[in-house]
């Protein structure tokens, strides 16, 4: 039996994650373990490992950073901390290999740790472009240290096979964030209405806005309050925010829209997966910088207003509009939504999980 240890650092990434981790803890030949760090443990930010626990999964790890994001000074430090903490945590588990997903920048200490460790490391949607954040030379490095790879697209794929000068390990498998559209029955406009204190009869809007990591904290204090006056001035629309992410700059973004007092403006620090998808799916649009815009909206035709550059680089299928910060381009953008409901199929089919587990069973196999 292998030791399969999957880490999580972030709501948003245990939702890609969800279905990998189901399949792995239905295999007899696999002992799955969890390690949740990160925000995932962080109050600012819902406490969100309380998700993973809701699923029916055990946590066999967590691994408190002691996550800070006020400054750029404090995440270094936090970075340190899961250092040292995952090597402990390493040393207990003993596991076999190391699964990992994305570009967040509390993965280095974990996969430079698992290589230290001899750990194989199976790092899911490497290769992608995000010329707007850190995230870029984040997930390249993690590339560099990685065994398995499982790229969303034979785009990203051939970035990675440049990068390491082989086709070895390199797995096409789609993105794993769509998987959950197969498996969850999506809760309907009345449940959400009541669950949020919305009015059905309104448009709804989802706003998610990330920090740009390479621009300064003005910068993106800026882009918020230009986004929150283009929110300001659509009619009849009620707009569900979920809070930015751990990057330096998130908590200001937070601050700044949970300081506003507006009957048609609800912030929340995590509608978990379901809920989530499912008010994608009733928006009239989804606006900001997150990648699920980018990945996840096009599966189910929903327009996206993409604003600014943290996701440039990235395939921008039909349903999205980017946009700069500024209010007027954000309020042009929203302008034309109605043009913009395409259903792409881009990113995968919705089996990428499948696929994953399959070649981390051949790559035992082949061990042997």
């Amino acid at each position: 039996m292998k030791n399969i240890c999957v880490i999580t650092a972030t709501r948003s990434e245990y939702g890609l994650l969800r279905w990998i981790i189901d399949l792995l803890s239905k295999d007899e030949d696999i002992n799955l373990q969890i390690v949740a760090t990160g925000s995932h443990l962080s109050e600012e930010f819902g406490m969100t490992y309380h998700f993973i626990e809701d699923d029916g999964y055990h946590i066999d790890e967590m691994i408190d950073m002691e996550l800070h994001t006020e400054d750029l000074y404090t995440i270094p430090r936090s970075m340190g901390i899961c250092a040292e903490k995952i090597s402990y945590a390493f040393n207990r588990l003993n596991p076999d290999m190391v699964v990992i997903l994305g570009d967040r920048y509390e993965l280095l200490p974990i996969v430079s740790t698992a290589l230290l460790f001899n750990i194989p490391i199976a790092h899911i949607s490497g290769g992608d472009i995000t010329e707007g954040a850190i995230d870029n030379e984040v997930r390249n490095a993690v590339t560099m240290m990685s065994t398995l790879h499982f790229p969303g697209t034979e785009e990203a794929a051939e970035r990675i096979r440049r990068m390491l000068g082989t086709n070895n390990n390199i797995f096409t498998v789609g993105e794993p964030g769509l998987d959950s559209f197969l498996h969850y029955q999506l809760m309907n406009r009345s449940e959400l209405a009541q669950q949020l204190n919305l009015d059905e009869n309104k448009k709804w809007m989802l706003v998610t806005l990330h920090s740009e990591t390479k621009e300064s904290l003005d910068y993106n204090i800026q882009m918020s309050k230009n986004l929150y006056h283009a929110m300001l001035q659509q009619k009849n629309v009620q707009f569900v925010v979920t809070k930015a992410n751990a990057d330096f700059g998130g908590s200001h973004i937070n601050v700044y829209y949970a300081s506003q007092r507006n009957d048609n403006l609800r912030v929340v620090a995590s509608l978990g997966q379901k809920r989530y998808l499912s008010f994608m799916h009733q928006a009239a649009c989804v606006l900001g910088n997150s990648s699920s815009g980018i990945i996840e909206a096009p599966f189910l035709g929903i327009p996206v207003v993409n604003v600014g550059d943290r996701q440039k680089g990235r395939y921008m299928c039909r349903n999205v509009i980017c946009c700069g910060i500024q209010q007027k381009n954000i309020c042009d953008a929203i302008s034309q939504i109605d043009n913009y409901r395409y259903v792409d199929n881009y990113w995968g089919d919705g089996h990428a999980s499948e696929r994953i587990v399959q070649h981390i069973r051949e790559f035992f196999k082949e061990k042997k």
